[in-house]
């Protein structure tokens, strides 16, 4: 998969907020969400060769959940958000696509350390980023939704 990871524009935003994803997925919805959120630089359009949007990477404070739970967010890791397009999930593109958001953040933000929030549903997402290295560290409630999620960590550099 040859993709690139770039600044966020305002036509791939609008294109991440009309994304739907079937079943149990559709929670990632992001249902025509705020296109000026994805604007504030922390946000990142994954696109390939051709210009087209495959996925986006969010990284820091806005890749966090909100949590009944204290104490979950410590500062020595960077938390990373993804999506990837759709259309493509379930096909094989995942893990690369996940190694290469890994790879920007890991140059962008000079860390070998990521964390990153993903709900218990989701086994899909959890056995891809075990299969890129990450462990699960702790189980909490998101405070708006009420689900469970797992705050799963990578500390190596070849995750």
């Amino acid at each position: 998969m040859d993709i690139s990871i770039i600044e966020m524009t305002k036509e791939y935003a609008q294109q991440i907020s009309s994304w739907k994803y079937d079943g149990i997925y559709s929670f990632y919805d992001h249902n025509d969400s705020n296109i000026n959120g994805y604007m504030d630089g922390t946000h990142f359009a994954c696109v390939n060769n051709g210009g087209d949007l495959i996925g986006y990477f969010c990284y820091g404070n806005d890749a966090r959940i909100p949590t009944l739970e204290d104490n979950v967010y410590d500062e020595d890791f960077l938390d990373v958000g993804l999506g990837l397009r759709p259309d493509l999930c379930g096909k094989g593109y995942g893990l690369p696509f996940f190694l290469e958001g890994l790879n920007y953040g890991q140059m962008r933000y000079k860390t070998k350390n990521f964390r990153l929030s993903v709900a218990v549903f989701n086994e899909r997402a959890i056995k891809l980023y075990t299969n890129a290295g990450f462990y699960i560290k702790q189980e909490v409630t998101n405070s708006y939704f009420k689900n469970k999620f797992f705050i799963m960590k990578c500390d190596h550099i070849s995750c």
